[in-house]
């Protein structure tokens, strides 16, 4: 992706008051916030949360096993953080971890437990409902807007930046 310029203006209290693009920074916030809490309520009598269902989702998937920094990268959560989710989600039974022979880096998979919890197990009914009242060009508009603002922050922060120099 090309580099992009930001707008980087300082702007007076007036302008910041009345400023659309605070809004809507306001209005996915309140969205993402109200939805997670959804999710978060069904979640509970499952006995997981948030970042254990990514987690899940993530490796169930993907075709093979999934090293700790991919899923860090995916998630967008530190490493440590990650580290110490996946050794409680071991603990629980849902996923397991290799190491492969000359290999320094540890692999994770979804363990009989745990495919059959997030496959079979837990619902999606809150993320239905909610995405379901939208018509289908409208979640398909969502979705791709949601992409590219996605998208191009990953760009401005350089997340998936790679130097010319490597591979």
């Amino acid at each position: 992706m090309k580099r992009r310029i930001i707008d980087d203006q300082p702007h007076d209290a007036k302008s910041k008051k009345e400023d659309p693009l605070i809004d809507m920074l306001i209005m996915l916030e309140q969205c993402s916030s109200i939805v997670d809490y959804a999710i978060k309520l069904e979640l509970r009598r499952f006995g997981v949360n948030i970042p254990q269902v990514k987690i899940l989702t993530m490796l169930s998937r993907e075709d093979r096993p999934l090293t700790i920094d991919e899923i860090s990268n995916w998630s967008l959560r530190e490493f440590n953080s990650v580290s110490t989710l996946i050794n409680k989600m071991e603990k629980d039974g849902l996923i397991k971890k290799t190491k492969r022979n000359g290999d320094t880096k540890t692999y994770i998979t979804l363990t009989k437990e745990g495919a059959n919890l997030y496959n079979h197990e837990i619902t999606e009914r809150s993320i239905h409902l909610i995405f379901n009242s939208l018509s289908a060009d409208e979640r398909t508009q969502l979705h791709d807007l949601l992409k590219k603002v996605r998208d191009i922050t990953r760009d401005i922060l350089g997340i998936d930046f790679k130097p010319p120099f490597l591979p």
